[in-house]
């Protein structure tokens, strides 16, 4: 079986995160330019529009640890023969699809308990269950097991208001980047998640700061940049996530242009999610 999004980016399957990065913005810098010709022409253009959202998928893919972990997995086991019985299938494909952190602590887990982690455990063995311990094991008991004072009487509340906490200062946007290099982020990418990688990293921030920008939790906002859709909220939602995110970053679009944008990247997640 063909290697796949590999193939389409040029890169072999041992290519670092660095190296898929130079070639995803080289491929799409030349399928730009065939777009343009064929603009020029009066050509069709979907064909190059098909290969450039291709090429953003696998982007998304392999710059993706763990999606690019599930597919290697996925493209080994599509060259063998793979089990007819479920049961076996999953013992050769299980492995894989488990994230290495979750089998580590399972593992833990099997190592520090009795229970049958993982297993069916059938009835109950009342006999062999231990009797439970229910003595209270907090701090304060290991420390001391002293008598609870009686509460204390209410204080009671002056007429001066607290001051308000001071409010938390905004994350600062780096606007060196010339406006027309950041514009032509957009001739790169198209409406795509890359473009809003793009994008965040010319200004200089990570996942976390932008969080803290727009205050979209930041699983959300590394879902839309990875194009994973299966993990991101209701349609509405998006469409709004992107618009507070292109406004906190600043993007570099007219008013139209942001629009169409938008109108673009909510036209993949229609197609992916159906």
């Amino acid at each position: 079986m063909s290697s796949g999004f590999y193939e389409l980016l040029g890169v072999t399957p041992s290519a670092d995160s660095a190296a898929i990065r130079a070639a995803f913005q080289e491929t799409v810098a030349q399928v730009v330019r065939k777009i343009r010709a064929a603009e020029a022409r009066q050509s069709d253009t979907a064909p190059l529009q098909a290969r450039r959202a291709a090429v953003a998928e696998a982007f998304g893919v392999l710059s993706d640890p763990t999606r690019r972990r599930l597919y290697d997995r996925f493209i080994e086991l599509s060259a063998g023969q793979l089990p007819t019985d479920l049961d076996d299938l999953w013992r050769v494909a299980g492995p894989s699809m488990v994230p290495p952190a979750a089998s580590a602590a399972l593992e833990v887990v099997r190592t520090l308990t009795t229970l049958r982690v993982g297993e069916g455990l059938g009835e109950p063995d009342l006999e062999a269950t231990p009797e439970l311990d229910l003595e209270p094991t907090s701090p304060a008991d290991v420390v001391e097991r002293a008598e609870v004072p009686p509460p204390a009487a209410a204080p009671v509340h002056s007429a001066t208001p607290r001051p308000r906490a001071a409010a938390t200062p905004a994350v600062p946007i780096d606007r060196s980047l010339p406006v027309a290099e950041m514009s032509r982020l957009l001739d790169v990418y198209g409406p795509t998640g890359a473009y809003l990688v793009a994008l965040r990293e010319a200004r200089r921030l990570d996942i976390e700061g932008l969080s803290g920008a727009t205050r979209i939790a930041s699983r959300f906002i590394g879902a839309m940049e990875t194009e994973n859709w299966g993990a991101l909220p209701g349609a509405t939602f998006v469409r709004g996530y992107l618009r507070m995110i292109l406004r906190a970053l600043e993007a570099p679009c007219a008013a139209d242009e942001v629009e169409d944008l938008v109108e673009g990247y909510m036209a993949r997640f229609h197609r992916a999610r159906g």
